[in-house]
């Protein structure tokens, strides 16, 4: 149980390292290409990673939904340890006008939008996840696959319910935040991510048995 919790906190502060560098790069597309190094490390080093345990409940039955739960509230805590730990740096100030942008409109969002992108982002996640597994670690094609799905995602601005827990909890720190209005973001975009994650796992899983 103890390395579950470890495991998740690591994959949160894994995803938020991800979304720093996607912040700090200016240029959207070569953000979107530097986001990935959150997902690479949780995918090489078997990271509890919520939107990786959700597809692998259902394709080879590894985690339950005990583990979903553990590892959705892991990253929440990773994402919170990494946005505090970055409210006593010169950092925050380099990506803050590129955060609060981003934030804003997370927050300003309707639930059905916040749910929709978040199917999305669960499907590239989840191919991510059972394609990559097909290759072997480190290899050139697990990389380049696991690259492609999620530099699509993040180009097109699906919604990430890690990446939107680190990004919301450094933007309320720094300004402040309605809670109705991150309970909004952060339920609609775990459902989305939830649904899109299974659902994909559940096709390839017949698919690969018929």
């Amino acid at each position: 149980m103890k390395e579950k919790w470890m495991s998740s906190i690591m994959a949160g502060i894994f995803i938020s390292m991800g979304a720093m560098t996607y912040l700090a790069i200016p240029d959207k597309t070569v953000g979107s290409l530097f986001f990935a190094v959150g997902i690479l490390l949780v995918l090489n080093l078997h990271n509890m990673l919520v939107t990786r345990v959700c597809p692998l409940m259902v394709y080879d039955r590894r985690y339950g939904w005990a583990d979903a739960g553990i590892a959705w509230a892991g990253n929440g805590i990773g994402a919170l340890l990494a946005a505090a730990a970055l409210q006593v740096t010169r950092f925050k100030d380099t990506i803050w006008e590129t955060l609060a942008g981003i934030s804003e409109t997370k927050l300003g969002d309707g639930p059905a939008s916040l749910f929709v992108l978040g199917i999305f982002c669960g499907f590239f996640v989840a191919f991510a996840v059972l394609v990559g597994a097909k290759f072997e670690r480190g290899s050139f094609a697990q990389i380049f696959y696991v690259w492609l799905f999620i530099t699509a995602f993040v180009l097109c601005g699906f919604e990430h319910i890690v990446a939107d827990m680190f990004y919301l909890s450094c933007y309320a720190m720094g300004a402040g935040a309605d809670a109705l209005a991150v309970v909004k973001v952060l339920v609609s975009v775990s459902a989305g991510n939830l649904a899109g994650g299974l659902f994909i796992a559940w096709a390839v899983r017949r698919l690969d048995h018929k």
